[in-house]
């Protein structure tokens, strides 16, 4: 390669790097993911742009590809003060998965194993962030006189930095805390929120060992209001009144009092980061005062853009499809819950909001932060499927109490009994005349599962029916032994479909069916020693229709076939998800899974793009 080459090159990656710590810095370690994925296409043996790159998957909760780049990272040709930060981060990963299992077997391991990478790294660079860390294990490991006399260590060497940086300062922090003085640790941590300026990245690995450190000093947890992140908002909202002869819920004047009020509750907020759909009426309200103070803002579509416009924002009045096509092109990212039309499906409005409240979870997670939901509403309006109501009961009965701006105390009607002899239900949207010109069954929202073997086609005739028994045994066995039974349950060849209600149902039956397969050995039934089975998830609508042909119901649909698609892409051993299933399964607010973050990936057969991740146990 030429002294030109390499230096074109040189500064690519160099560019690339700072995109991805721009995203990290922000606290979006997804979008830094992908960066990375976009950095790689083309292949660099770059050590540096591979540690970011594990750097941006660690923070995202993919640990094992991660693990994977860092090892790829050490190989490579590196600057040698890379290695304290390889060393450090490997020890992060180790100290992750304790943090996610601290009471499963082995554990105690993983914090001794942690916190020699740890002290490898000090040792390699006398740095003493690697060394707070090496200290704060030693701690939880219960060596609590070693643990101080390194934290002792570590101040005196952070006392010799000038000037001192964000990391410096939170170090000093953490030492402290490990020292028992709370309050010498609140003001450092203050003083580190204040240099770390709007790094929320930085803010929420804080947290995060504030966190852990909890379980050996609990005074720590009083720390935490200090370490602020940006706060993650849910929103839902009724839409404009459409109807005049319907009794007022949110009629056109109160458009400015509304927005009023949607501006004072997101001035309380910290540099907030917003969940919404975008109906004529409060969802654009909100949107608007959001990007008018610089928020981050995700916008949650139930279905198909134009089809939208046509039953939520076009009956608001011809102004608000400008209004919608400003916002929308203004947000951070649209999210289709599915691509489709509405075909009359208001259930189709049920699971966006419920994907506007994972979406929110999960981008809090990754935060170290809860979410907070506002509604814009009128408690004595029933409300209809997927309305602002449904929202409002649902985050109260799985996270708490929503923030609320109450339509009727702004309408000040003169007698309150006026609300509560005119219940409404909600706004009424627009008619699917043109949409529906061929009859069709409802949709509903299910969770799908399709597996199959990597390499099966290989398989020879004189092991297929060896296969076939195995493979039709362990299916059997997994729905017997399912708590919940699959609606629909079809095999072909090494192929699996299961259908579910609940997106749990589904994880849980995934992740039962990958294990057995695991415990296998598949040689014995032609399939190479590397073969293993591909899972993918996914949730979105289906139709529900009789077979002829199989004398039993069936479901069918664009979903099912997208869900089909994701499986082909699947890394073997791994049960992938879509966004629209891991959203929908941390909306049920059900425990015991967990997420990690794969990318934006091609799926099968030119079925356009899909953001992935993988689950497993938390």
């Amino acid at each position: 390669m030429s002294p030109e080459a390499r230096s074109a090159e040189g500064s690519q990656t160099s560019t690339s790097i700072d995109d991805i710590r721009a995203h990290l810095d922000r606290g979006a370690p997804w979008d830094a993911c992908d960066a990375f994925r976009e950095a790689i296409a083309e292949p660099r043996d770059d050590g540096e742009l591979l540690y970011y790159g594990a750097l941006a998957h660690a923070r995202a909760g993919a640990t094992r590809v991660a693990h994977a780049l860092l090892d790829k990272a050490e190989a490579a040709p590196h600057p040698d003060a890379l290695l304290a930060d390889i060393l450090s981060l490997r020890g992060r990963l180790l100290k992750d998965a304790f943090h996610r299992a601290p009471e499963r077997a082995g554990a105690a391991s993983l914090l001794a194993r942690a916190r020699d990478e740890y002290l490898r790294a000090y040792g390699f660079a006398h740095d003493p962030h690697p060394g707070i860390n090496a200290a704060a294990l030693t701690l939880l490991l219960g060596e609590r006189e070693a643990a101080r006399a390194l934290a002792r260590e570590m101040r005196g060497a952070i006392a010799m930095r000038n000037p001192a940086s964000a990391w410096d300062v939170a170090s000093d922090a953490e030492a402290q805390l490990l020292l028992g003085d709370i309050d010498a640790a609140a003001r450092s941590y203050a003083a580190a929120c204040t240099l770390a300026g709007g790094n929320a990245g930085m803010v929420g690995t804080m947290r995060r060992q504030v966190r852990l450190l909890a379980r050996a000093v609990p005074q720590a947890q009083t720390l935490l209001p200090i370490l602020r992140v940006p706060d993650v908002v849910a929103f839902a909202g009724h839409m404009i009144d459409t109807d005049p002869a319907a009794p007022p819920r949110f009629p056109a004047s109160l458009v400015a009092a509304v927005r009023a009020a949607l501006d004072r509750h997101l001035a309380g907020c910290h540099r907030p980061i917003a969940f919404a759909s975008a109906a004529c009426g409060a969802d654009l309200l909100f949107i608007e005062a959001a990007l008018a103070c610089d928020c981050e803002v995700n916008v949650v579509l139930p279905f198909h853009r134009d089809d939208f416009i046509r039953t939520s924002v076009a009956p608001g009045g011809a102004d608000w499809v400008p209004r919608f096509d400003a916002a929308l092109a203004r947000a951070s990212r649209v999210i289709l819950a599915t691509e489709e039309n509405h075909l009359g499906d208001d259930s189709l409005f049920e699971q966006a909001a419920a994907l506007v409240e994972g979406l929110s979870k999960l981008r809090a997670a990754q935060l170290e932060t809860s979410p907070s939901m506002l509604c814009v509403i009128d408690h004595q309006s029933d409300g209809g499927i997927g309305g602002t109501r449904a929202a409002y009961e649902r985050w109260r009965r799985t996270l708490g109490e929503p923030d609320v701006i109450d339509l009727r105390a702004l309408r000040g009607e003169a007698s309150p009994s006026y609300d509560s002899a005119h219940s409404r239900k909600g706004s009424p949207r627009a008619s699917d005349d043109g949409a529906r010109a061929v009859e069709h069954p409802p949709r509903s929202w299910k969770s799908m599962m399709f597996a199959d073997f990597a390499g099966f086609s290989r398989v020879q005739d004189t092991f297929a029916p060896r296969f076939h028994e195995y493979f039709l045994k362990i299916a059997a066995a997994q729905i017997a032994d399912a708590s919940v039974k699959p609606l629909d349950a079809k095999t072909w060849g090494d192929g699996l479909y299961v259908v579910f209600d609940a997106p749990d149902h589904a994880a849980e039956f995934a992740l039962g069916f990958l294990e057995r397969t695991l415990d296998v050995d598949w040689t014995d039934a032609g399939l190479p020693s590397s073969s293993r089975i591909r899972i993918a998830l996914h949730a979105g609508p289906v139709f529900r229709g009789f077979d002829p042909v199989m004398g039993r119901d069936d479901f069918f649909g664009s979903s099912v076939t997208r869900a089909a698609r994701i499986e082909p892409v699947t890394q073997p051993g791994n049960v992938y998800a879509s966004e629209a299933f891991a959203a929908t399964l941390a909306s049920s607010s059900q425990q015991g899974f967990a997420l990690e973050y794969v990318g934006r990936l091609l799926l099968a057969k030119g079925y356009g793009e899909s953001t992935l991740y993988r689950l497993d146990r938390a």
